[in-house]
Parts: C-alpha cells; structure tokens; sequence
C-alpha cells in the first residue's frame, strides 16, 4: 500500500511538473514571438516609408498632388517598380529597383485621401484606422501638405496570421505535452519503484519492531540516503533491543535483591513468631540490618530515576578543594585500616572548585570505595584533579586485578556485577557506577573508565563547571 501510494504520488508529480513546464514555456514562447513579429512588420514598414517619403516630398515640391494617383500605379504596379524618368515632365527620378508589397496612401490635411496605390479610396476617408500605420508628413516649403502612410499588406489579417500561428504552436505544445507527460509516467514509475521499494521494506521492518521484533534488521540498496536510513533504522532497532534486555535484566535484578531480603526477614520473623529463634537484640540487629539495606536499595533506585530521567537538580556552589579533601578523610582511614595506600594529587592552580559538593562527594565515595574494594593488602589507590582547558578532570586510579575487556562496555549499566559470585554484601548493589555517571552529565561532564587484567583499573570523569 505504502509503495503503490508513493509510486503514484511520484509519478503524478512528475507529470503535471512536466505539462506545468511545456505550458508555460509555451506561453513564454508565443508572447515572445508575437512581440518579435509585431516589431519585424513595423520596422519593414518604416523601411518602406523611408524609402518612399523622399520621393513623395519631391514629387510634392514639382508637381503638387496633381498626377501622383498615376504615378504612384506606373510605379507601384506588381511586385516590383523600376523608376525611371516619369511620363510627366518634372517627375523625380529613382535610379533603383524595389520591391514593392506594402500599400500607400497619401492623404491631404483634411484626411481626405489624394493617392492610393491600390486606387480604392480616392477622394475619400479611409474606414480603417491609420493610427497604427507607419506614416511620414509631406513637406513643401518647410510646411506640411499631407501625409503618407505605409500600410502592411497583412494588415487587417494580421489577426488571423496570428492566431493561425499560435494555434499551430499552441498544437505542437499539446502534442510535446503529451510527449512530456508520457515520458515523465514511465521516468515516475521507474523513479517511484527506486523510492518506494525501500521505503515500503523500511516501513515493514518498522511494523514489525513496533510489534516487538527487535531483532529485524534491513539491508536497504539504493541511493546513500536509503543506505544511510537502512544504517539508522539498525542502530535504532539495536539500541530498542539493548533497552529491552536491560530492561528485563533490571526486572530479573530488582527481583533477586529484593527476594534475598525478604525471605531472611520472612524467615526470622516467622522463628520468632513461633518461638524457634529469641527475640533478643542480636536477632533484631540482624533484622534492623536488612531493613537498613532495603531502605538504601530503596533510595538509590531513586536517585537512579532521577538520573535517567534526567531529573537530577544541582545545588551549584563554590568551595576551597580541600573542603572536598577533607569530606574524604573516613575513606582515608578506612584504606589505612586494609593496609591499601592512598595519595591525593591536586593541580597547584587548583584552589577551588564549583560543583554540587554532595553530588561530587557521592560520586568520589562510589569510587573510592569500589577501588578499595578490589585492591588486596599493599595496594594503592590513586586520586588525581587536574585542569584540562574548560573542564576539571578527576582520576580513580588503583592497582587491583583489572577488569576483563568484555565487561568494560557494561560497567556502567544498573545492577552489572563483573563477578557474579560476589554477594550483596561483598559487592554493593551494582547501581553506584551507573547513578555516579549520572551525577557527572549532570554536571556537563563525562566518565569512563580504563583497565586491563592485572594492572589495576583508572575511572575517569569530568567537571563542565570549573
């Protein structure tokens, strides 16, 4: 349906584009030609006037109007005249020989008409219009006498040669339209068939993603466009399938840290209840200590919301970098206590900074913390701030056992675990990475991360805000 609508769609196009185009070609043509053969007539005519005025005026100046009605026929007669001496004594004399199709009429000051070279209106006033004849005044002693006009023997029928003209045109249009229009149908079926066949393909393969195949892919042919779209179209349906997988992962994940709880404090309750397990505060530590767990499970989910929603709201301030340095100190201690090295490198034209503290402080914590987690006895761990350009950098280096290439894309999706094994307890939650990540764009920033197996892992991330 999509392909055969477009194809028409096309098709049709083309062909009235192409009518449009002969139609007013056309029109362009016939004004053109008719403005062109409107001016060739009357530059003939006043050629002929020029050539005639001369001879009249000194036909005028010898012999007045007497005997011009004569001399105009002996000389004007059939398509030629060969002027020599006149039959009267006095007549100018044309050494010349000219062709002669246009008709003369000479008329006196009151428009009544002295000569005609056809003789049909002699001793008359002409029925027609002069106005648009080409016309010359006859002089005798510096005054005017009279008038000549030159009169194009289409005249009155310059109309009909016209229109006969442009209807002969106006046919050969018609005819070149049709040509037009039959070429653009087949050049539109071809075209519509190299547009809409791909496009019909795409929007199958859309019909079916929509239905929740998001493992369609395409292979559009064609022109780059198509290829290009073909591209996007698998990139999108790739993306949906990442987001659905993930998102089953979250609902797998969110079930299982959820389960474990649950059913130890199920379980406990349910001893105490029957009277297999005291009540005493051991007991009710350890059921406090889930509680706590859920609670904190709770929240990041939260915050995590608040990150992919793009939600996060900055409480943007400025402070010294060692208000920052010393918020650190009980993570301090508690790699002194693991016997793990901790140094603080800072750039010396680093004196404040202006962030959101508790966001940032957040997003140190997260890492110190997982680094010192994966860092044995006489490890190290490395924090660095230097300023690159516009931006402040930060650096979470340790000496751990690595992360393996394959999970280095996955490190920072929601409840990614490298080590499947590690507990709840050992491990975290698997949110921190991906809500610190978070906490860094919302700053303008950036993270990632860099490591190899066996020589430790450095997390990276940004500050837009200096």
């Amino acid at each position: 349906m999509v392909k055969s609508e477009l194809a028409q769609k096309i098709t049709a196009t083309l062909i009235l584009i192409s009518v449009l185009l002969v139609i007013v070609v056309t029109s362009f043509m016939l004004l053109i030609t008719r403005q062109q053969f409107a001016d060739y007539i009357h530059r003939y005519d006043q050629a002929i006037l020029n050539q005639w005025l001369p001879i009249i005026n000194e036909y005028y100046e010898q012999n007045g109007p007497e005997g011009l009605q004569e001399y105009l026929e002996s000389n004007t007669a059939g398509n030629s005249i060969n002027v020599g001496m006149g039959k009267r004594r006095g007549q100018p004399a044309l050494a010349m020989r000219i062709k002669q199709v246009q008709r003369l009429i000479v008329t006196d000051m009151q428009g009544m008409v002295v000569a005609d070279s056809r003789g049909l209106l002699i001793g008359k006033t002409p029925d027609f219009d002069l106005s648009d004849a080409s016309s010359g005044a006859i002089l005798t002693d510096g005054l005017q006498v009279g008038t000549l006009y030159v009169i194009s023997p289409l005249g009155s029928g310059l109309a009909s040669l016209e229109n006969d003209y442009i209807s002969k045109l106006t046919a050969s249009a018609v005819l070149l339209a049709l040509f037009a229009a039959l070429s653009a149908l087949l050049l539109g079926l071809i075209l519509g068939k190299r547009v809409s066949a791909p496009l019909g393909e795409l929007s199958t393969a859309i019909h079916q993603v929509a239905k929740g195949k998001l493992d369609k892919r395409i292979d559009l042919q064609g022109d780059q466009e198509f290829i290009q779209l073909g591209h996007d179209f698998n990139l999108m349906a790739q993306s949906l399938e990442e987001a659905d997988e993930r998102r089953r992962r979250l609902t797998a994940d969110l079930s299982h840290e959820l389960r474990t709880p649950l059913t130890f404090l199920r379980g406990q309750l349910e001893g105490m209840q029957a009277g297999n397990i005291p009540a005493d505060n051991e007991n009710v530590t350890l059921l406090l200590d889930e509680v706590i767990r859920l609670t904190r499970l709770v929240k990041e989910l939260d915050n995590l919301a608040l990150v992919e929603n793009h939600a996060v709201s900055l409480n943007m301030t400025t402070f010294p970098v060692t208000e920052l340095l010393d918020r650190l100190t009980p993570v301090n201690i508690a790699m002194q206590d693991k016997g793990i090295e901790f140094t603080i490198e800072v750039g010396n034209d680093i004196q404040k900074i202006t962030a959101d503290l508790d966001r940032l402080l957040q997003i140190l914590l997260n890492l110190l913390t997982n680094a010192m987690q994966h860092v044995t006895s006489a490890g190290f761990v490395t924090l660095s701030i230097q300023r690159r350009k516009d931006h402040l950098q930060f650096a979470v280096a340790d000496n751990g056992s690595g992360i393996p290439a394959g999970d280095l894309p996955h490190v920072f999706e929601r409840f990614y675990r490298i080590d499947d094994s590690r507990s709840r307890r050992e491990g975290g939650m698997g949110l921190g990475l991906a809500i610190a990540k978070g906490y860094a764009e919302a700053h303008n920033g950036k993270m990632w991360v860099e490591s190899s197996v066996g020589s430790g892992t450095t997390f990276y991330f940004t500050l837009g805000c200096k």
